[in-house]
């Protein structure tokens, strides 16, 4: 693992940053790039460095890299912080808990969905589509990360969308290893399809039964790529 600190792209512009609530400020950009692949196993977070990049003093950074810590992300080691390294284990329990979650947060969902929702979820859809097809990488991961925020948003425990959304940054860069195969990519993708269809067409069964393979097939993809 090399040295460097954050790359210039993962950079954020001091204009970007508010005057008020820094830290949280500078948290939502870390994590954002880190959910883009944009901060990577290879980079090292160092306080004073990122500061540097972003304008502002130290102490809100060091606040945002320590909730990022906190939320698992991020790890704090002498040489400064990085992605956080989960073991093959940790990542199984981690599947094994969104298999209960997510199958019982989209039932959910569904009775709450609005068309508002759907035409959120089919531009998503459309949107990765059109990014596999051109090979951008990077926008099929905003899609698909649209697609799951539409729905998510139908659920009304906020305190269930945000062990979700925990449990699924946890194994984010995981994902982006795995999406960036194209194979995988495209099985994605016929998955949101049926997902899709079951919000529009409100069936709350067939929902679970797919969240439940959608889940299974990404902890597939994981175990492939581990044994690679």
């Amino acid at each position: 693992m090399s040295n460097r600190s954050m790359n210039a792209d993962a950079r954020i512009k001091p204009a970007k940053i508010a005057k008020a609530s820094l830290s949280g400020q500078i948290y939502e950009e870390l994590r954002e790039r880190i959910h883009k692949g944009q901060i990577t196993f290879e980079d090292r977070l160092v306080d004073v460095d990122i500061a540097k990049d972003f304008g502002v003093s130290r102490m809100p950074v060091r606040e945002a890299l320590l909730q990022l810590v906190h939320d698992g992300m991020l790890e704090s080691t002498t040489r400064g912080f990085m992605l956080r390294r989960y073991s093959d284990e940790e990542v199984e329990e981690i599947f094994e808990i969104r298999l209960l979650l997510e199958p019982a947060a989209a039932t959910i969902a569904a009775k709450n969905m609005t068309e508002a929702a759907l035409k959120k979820m089919d531009s998503a859809l459309h949107a990765g589509i059109k990014a596999h097809k051109a090979g951008d990488f990077t926008a099929f991961v905003l899609a698909n990360a649209a697609f799951r925020g539409a729905w998510l948003a139908q659920v009304p425990n906020k305190q269930l969308v945000a062990a979700l959304a925990r449990y699924i940054d946890h194994v984010q860069v995981i994902r982006l290893v795995t999406l960036s195969q194209p194979s995988v990519r495209n099985d994605v993708l016929e998955r949101l399809r049926g997902i899709y269809d079951a919000f529009r067409t409100g069936k709350p069964d067939r929902l679970s039964a797919l969240f439940k393979q959608h889940v299974n097939s990404a902890t597939s993809a994981y175990r492939t790529y581990r044994s690679s």
